[in-house]
């Protein structure tokens, strides 16, 4: 088996810094709850108040919707991504690489159900009123909304953990 290598003189610098460790775990979190703030909104109110329109104008509202969600949820979406990915291979002290796979995890559910149900869903009621795909995109919402608030409580226990 391969000894592992010690850590280079400017990674142990960079860990030693806490101004480092804050800023990471605050914009991860930051992030994170930006997310499940949002995705909480769309759940309980945006997608219910889909479910009572109907075809008249319909096209354009969720064209406009689609729109500025994308532009909302992009950044932070990345950020939560890119911190994500650091956290995995560098974590402030005292925060357990486990912590650091639970977030990734949680990040890895939302991007997974946004891309095999909600973005099908989208694109059928980008065509016109479907309850059926809304119906759908509503009860599938359930697993991102849960994924994101899980995460967020992973970012603040990191936050926790690391101070």
């Amino acid at each position: 088996m391969k000894a592992r290598r010690a850590p280079s003189a400017r990674m142990r610098a960079v860990s030693a810094n806490p101004l480092v460790s804050a800023v990471l775990l605050g914009t991860h979190a930051a992030a994170v709850w930006f997310c499940a703030g949002l995705v909480w909104v769309i759940q309980l109110f945006v997608y219910p108040g889909f479910a009572t329109m109907r075809e008249d104008g319909w096209t354009v509202l969720h064209a406009r919707h689609t729109r500025l969600m994308t532009r909302l949820v992009t950044g932070p979406w990345l950020v939560q991504g890119v911190t994500c990915a650091v956290l995995l291979v560098w974590r402030p002290p005292g925060v357990p690489l486990v912590a650091a796979l639970a977030a990734g995890l949680c990040g890895a559910v939302t991007v997974l159900v946004t891309f095999v149900a909600s973005v099908p869903c989208h694109e059928r009621l980008a065509q016109g009123w479907d309850p059926d795909a809304q119906a759908r995109l509503t009860r599938t919402n359930w697993w991102r909304t849960g994924a994101w608030t899980l995460g967020g409580a992973v970012a603040l226990a990191m936050l926790v953990l690391a101070a």
